[in-house]
């Protein structure tokens, strides 16, 4: 097999830039990845991290599905199988559940930096509508996910949403029976179509149109989420949970966290539609129209106060709420019915309370943040030494970190062949942190060498011609010398070497030749040169520049005394005319500033 002369490249690279000229025709080419070459703060990033972790749901979620049977008898226990006998199982999920809560977490985090930044008003409106969106249906693919496993806890949360649902007044009855089916046999296959085909095709199409078109993908902060969810799911492995029986009586269960705000609401004992659909839709509607009600011009919390504090606001509800749909009355002699009732009166009016609270805090760290910046203006800043580890030891970490990723990947081969699945999980979760440890480290190593590469760069020369005003300069083009090149500095080539000066040149001999107004050729011509006195014999006093002039002058004195030969040679020629007038002579001597300017 011959090697063609006009296409030099292998198999491999021609398949690569067959793929790439392929995608340019795609909208994926349409996003622009920046691949940060510093730490940069993980916040500008967060909608990308929660993306990142979505594509681990969908991968441990397409390896459960081998497995899960979707059958009211039977889901249960293949769960139980996934995650007992199946190899790696365990590790999938346990994977799977705890990314689910990151990504709702992200998700959140990602909305709150959103709307204090003021980040929805440089026409990012369409962003933000699509992205509240999409944190809902996140909240609803989490929840029917924990639904499917059919333990007491997941038919407390359907048990819930069916009666939420149906108290939806007009539509409610025929929502419910398009979603929850005529019982429990239907409810298991559908809840299981929508959490592993409907709501991912949405949320992939929502995230479409969501995303921007400059993207930044941080390779450490990647490894270190990644990591941190095999970490939590290695320390805090989750519990199957019992399994639902129809003949036996459910015990206290509370939903998932995400969700516990709604639940205290409804423990309340108000009415449910009120409760568990209209104030959580208010707050939906609420946070969709904030781009539109927001009109201040500026974009920091500080200058938006109002806004601030109805965030400030909406987060410490959240918190009291979340925190009273995990409490349960400890009391066992109560029923209970009544270990579960909250009372009504005493909720809502802390919630009342806290939105005086919240404006007051939040106009409170507005005046003491303003005050901070004041006086920092008025202080002196102080100088930032950056801490640079030297190369040396930038090589002692990085062989130590792959000593211990070496360690770290034995370990968790071994507790994997003895049966330790959590200690295994938590293990490669510390190895993923290490790793983007280890990115971050070369990184920084890069970016070190990088500035501490020496660039020489000639200095542009300016000279001030004495005929020109001092406004009127010339610049010589500089070159930057490329490495292992001789870079020669104008200094060089203009000034004398050291410890001389170009003044100590000696004067070229010229014989004198007599004019009329009695002075000699030479004379005039070189004080006329040098910018000389003729009287006094030193330098002009308004000379702007002495240094550029002397230099300047230099070289018009030795232009002035070739032309001087020139001349005596002319007079001394015998075919010169002698009628030649003296006036003439002079006329020929004179200086032209146009002409010896060079």
């Amino acid at each position: 097999m011959g090697v063609s002369l006009h296409n030099p490249d292998n198999s491999l690279v021609r398949l690569f830039k067959w793929i790439y000229t392929g995608f340019d025709r795609t909208i994926f080419m349409g996003l622009k990845f920046t691949l940060p070459a510093k730490f940069v703060s993980p916040l500008g990033f967060l909608g990308m991290l929660t993306f990142v972790v979505f594509i681990i749901l969908g991968i441990t979620g397409a390896f459960l599905m081998l497995w899960y049977e979707p059958i009211l008898d039977r889901a249960w226990d293949s769960v139980s199988k996934i995650n007992d006998t199946i190899p790696y199982g365990f590790h999938m999920r346990n994977i799977h559940y705890h990314a689910s809560n990151a990504m709702v977490m992200l998700a959140i985090l990602h909305m709150y930096y959103q709307f204090f930044s003021g980040r929805y008003k440089i026409r990012n409106e369409m962003l933000w509508v699509t992205g509240i969106l999409l944190g809902v249906l996140t909240i609803l693919e989490a929840f029917t996910g924990y639904d499917i496993i059919f333990s007491e806890r997941a038919e407390l949360a359907i048990s819930i949403a069916a009666s939420l649902t149906n108290s939806i007044p007009i539509l409610g009855p025929d929502i419910m029976n398009a979603f929850f089916g005529s019982g429990f046999h239907d409810f298991v296959l559908r809840f299981y179509a929508f959490h592993v085909f409907f709501l991912p095709i949405v949320l992939l199409g929502l995230m479409v149109v969501h995303f921007p078109r400059f993207l930044v993908f941080d390779v450490p902060m990647v490894m270190a989420v990644t990591g941190a969810i095999m970490l939590t799911g290695g320390v805090f492995p989750i519990d199957m949970g019992l399994k639902f029986d129809p003949n036996v009586p459910p015990g206290i269960t509370v939903p998932e966290w995400y969700l516990t705000g709604l639940y205290s609401f409804l423990r309340s004992q108000f009415d449910k539609f009120t409760t568990g659909v209209a104030w959580p839709g208010l707050f939906i509607f609420t946070l969709l129209i904030i781009p539109f009600i927001d009109r201040y011009k500026k974009f920091s919390w500080k200058d938006r106060p109002i806004i601030t504090a109805l965030g400030i606001t909406s987060i410490a509800q959240i918190i009291i709420t979340t925190y009273w749909g995990f409490y349960i009355d400890p009391d066992r002699t109560k029923s209970l019915l009544e270990r579960l009732v909250i009372d009504p009166i005493f909720l809502y009016t802390v919630m009342a309370l806290l939105v005086p609270l919240s404006f007051g805090f939040t106009y409170l760290m507005i005046k003491l943040a303003k005050n901070a910046e004041a006086n920092a203006k008025k202080q002196k800043p102080a100088e930032k030494n950056p801490i640079q580890l030297p190369a040396k030891w930038l090589y002692i970490l990085f062989i130590v970190l792959i000593g211990f990723q070496v360690y770290l990947n034995i370990a968790a081969y071994y507790a994997v062949l003895n049966g330790m699945k959590n200690y295994s999980l938590f293990l490669i979760g510390i190895l993923m942190l290490v790793f983007s440890g280890m990115f971050h480290l070369y990184r920084y190593g890069r970016g070190l060498s990088k500035s501490n590469v020496e660039v020489v760069t000639t200095n542009k020369r300016k000279f001030v011609f004495p005929s020109f005003s001092t406004g009127s300069t010339k610049s010589l083009p500089s070159k930057t010398a490329k490495v292992g090149e001789l870079s020669v500095s104008s200094d060089r080539i203009f000034n004398a070497p050291p410890g001389k000066s170009l003044d100590d040149k000696k004067p070229v001999p010229v014989p004198e030749i007599p004019t009329s107004k009695g002075r000699s050729l030479s004379s005039s011509s070189n004080n006329s040169a040098t910018g000389v006195d003729a009287s006094t014999g030193s330098a002009s006093s308004n000379d702007p520049n002495p240094n550029l002039r002397t230099n300047a002058a230099s070289l018009r004195s030795i232009k002035n005394d070739q032309n001087e030969r020139k001349l005596r040679q002319k007079l001394t020629s015998p075919e010169s005319s002698s009628a030649t007038s003296v006036s003439d002579m002079e006329g020929s001597t004179t200086t032209n500033p146009g002409k010896n300017r060079t």
